[in-house]
Order: structure tokens, then C-alpha cells, then sequence
């Protein structure tokens, strides 16, 4: 089933849980976060924080490990969800993009 909402699926072996919480904020100004199932699963895979899941993806091949990059996530919103729009999910996906980046930016100013 797929979830109605954004959601992110980050790598198991190096989760960025402060970076995928950023992401997560701005979007959540856009389109809806998807709700985890009964079990606390999304897409099968149990949701580590809100509106995140990891799978091991240098193992599976998944984008996200494609390149061996400091923060590399997977974004995910479909646009015939009850709660979006083809619209609606561009603006969420750009207020990813501007989440993640601002993150890393402040991250940079303190190291």
C-alpha cells in the first residue's frame, strides 16, 4: 500500500536522524507527513522516527547510495494520495531540498 504523505527512506548504515528531522519540518509546512500503519511501518519497514524509514542501501543498490555522499536520503510523495497533488508534491519536494539544505549549512557554521 502506498503511503498517503511524505516520507524519507535513509541509509541503516549511516542514519542521519538530526538531517531527516530537518527535512521533515519543512516539508511538514507543505503536505501532510504519512502515518505510519498500526504496526508502526511504512511501506513494511518500521518507521525509525516520524516519516522515516531505513533500508540498507548500499546492499539494495537504492539511489541513496549511489555516491558516497555525507547526507544521501530518498524522498517520497505520490501525487494521487488523498492529501496531494501534483502541485502539492513538487512544493514538497523543493521544501526538501531547502530543509536539507539549511541543515547542512548551520551545520557548517558550527563545526
Amino acid at each position: 500500500m502506498v503511503p498517503d504523505g511524505f516520507y524519507l527512506v535513509g541509509d541503516s548504515a549511516k542514519p542521519q536522524a538530526a538531517w531527516h528531522t530537518a527535512i521533515i519540518e519543512a516539508v511538514r509546512k507543505v503536505v501532510p507527513i504519512a502515518p505510519p500503519d498500526a504496526q508502526n511501518n511504512l511501506i513494511g519497514e518500521p518507521v525509525a522516527q516520524e516519516g522515516v524509514i531505513y533500508y540498507p542501501c548500499q546492499k539494495l543498490g537504492l539511489c541513496a547510495s549511489v555516491v558516497d555522499a555525507a547526507y544521501a536520503t530518498t524522498t517520497e510523495v505520490y501525487p494521487d494520495g488523498a492529501t496531494a497533488s501534483p502541485e502539492l508534491c513538487n512544493a514538497a519536494q523543493v521544501a526538501a531540498v531547502v530543509g536539507a539544505l539549511d541543515y547542512v549549512l548551520k551545520e557548517g557554521e558550527s563545526a
